[in-house]
Parts: C-alpha cells; structure tokens; sequence
C-alpha cells in the first residue's frame, strides 16, 4: 500500500487550520510537514500537536547553528523528534554544515530530513556537484529526502540511476504540486528553477495528472502532497 504525507504552512487562523488537518487525518497520512513561512512556526505548531495525534515534523531554517539549536530542542520539549532541515530560499547557510553539527550533539535521539533537488538547487555549480553533496548528506544521517515538484521525469530517471548505488533512491519521497493555473505553475517553476516541458505548458489543461505521476512514480510507495492548505488540492489526487 502506498503511504502519503502532507505539507501545509502555518496560518493566523488556528481553527481554520485543525479543521483542515482533521481533513488531512482522514486520509491517513504518514505524517504532516509544517514550513515556516516568514514567521517561526514554534507556537503554531505547538498548538496543532495539542489538537492531533498525526505526526508533525517542523521545517527548521538554517540562519544562525544557535538559532536551530534552540528550536530543536524547544520541538524536543513538545516531543517532537523529526525535522526537516533547511538552507532556505534566501538563507546563504548550507544545511549540510549545519547537519553535521546537529548530528554531533543529538546523535540519533532525532530524525533529519533533508530536500533534495533532482534539477539541481539554486547554490549548486553543477548537476555532478549536486550528486555529491547528496552522497555526503547520506553519509552524514539523513533519515529521509523530500523531493521538490518535478516534471521532467527524464532527469529523474538519470538522476536516480546515478544515486542507486548510494542508497539514497530507498529513502526518497517524491514532492506532488497541486493542479493549479497554469501561471501559477509556471510562476513556482521558475522560482524554483524547475524545468517543465513545453508539451506539458501547452496541453496542462487536457491532462490527467494523477494518472501522470502515478504513472511515472509506480517504484515509489510514499508521496509527499504539497497541499498549499487547500483541500481541493488534494481531493484532485485522493478522491
């Protein structure tokens, strides 16, 4: 059986939001994973596991060692011991430095998760280059890699050839964007330097992307759904 999770940010309206997670419960998720948006998510997401039995496993930006330190142990405190470190889109840090560190004090007492970008990220000089700084994230402890969206799934076919012999494809979550418009699409791809194929932008409206990903993903047996809080978002895969 496949097992699914969720992503969902935090939002000023706490009710809205344990309504919408209660949703998220009825599709029996792995787990929820909470970013941070421009605020720290702490409050919130310590007011969401007072209210859910679901797993819920915090983003963690790395801007200052310290700074993580005393999130971690503050989500210890609420006993949360999964994490979803970060480098962030406009945080110069590299998370690996930072795992390191993390993994030096806590040990194995806590699980970290790691993105991984199969087009490349932002920071990297070469796709050879980003290969490696997997492998090392692999060496290091990572417990799980989160994927961004994807749809190109000839660079990810490559990609993961190369990293079969890591391991790390056993331990790869691929990330599933929404059906949204397609600007809104094409605003995220580019952002995100993620290469969608001309075919897709002039037919996205004729195609079935459920039977798309499933399709092209039948090896994984875990999806992670970027809901963007919408239960739309989701009904469209998990009807």
């Amino acid at each position: 059986m496949k097992k699914i999770s969720f992503e969902i940010f935090p939002e000023k309206d706490i009710k809205k939001s344990i309504e919408f997670i209660n949703f998220l419960k009825k599709k029996n998720p792995d787990f929820i994973s909470i970013t941070c948006s421009k605020e720290d998510n702490y409050s919130f997401i310590e007011i969401i596991k007072k209210n859910t039995d679901i797993k819920i496993i915090p983003h963690i930006i790395c801007n200052t060692l310290f700074s993580v330190i005393i999130k971690i142990l503050k989500f210890i405190k609420i006993k949360i011991f999964s994490f979803i470190i970060i480098s962030g889109d406009d945080c110069k840090n590299n998370s690996y430095n930072y795992i390191v560190k993390i993994r030096q004090l806590f040990g194995h007492i806590i699980k970290i998760y790691s993105g991984i970008y199969l087009e490349e990220h932002k920071i990297t000089k070469n796709f050879n280059k980003e290969v490696l700084f997997v492998y090392k994230k692999k060496k290091i402890g990572i417990n799980l890699f989160l994927t961004q969206f994807f749809y190109n799934f000839s660079i990810i076919k490559y990609y993961l050839n190369i990293l079969k012999k890591s391991g790390v494809s056993k331990i790869l979550i691929p990330g599933i964007f929404p059906k949204k418009k397609i600007q809104d699409v094409l605003n995220f791809t580019n952002k995100c330097k993620i290469e969608i194929p001309n075919w897709i932008v002039k037919n996205y409206n004729f195609i079935n992307f459920k039977n798309y990903y499933l399709s092209n993903l039948k090896n994984f047996n875990h999806f992670h759904f970027y809901t963007f809080n919408k239960t739309k978002n989701i009904l469209y895969y998990l009807k």
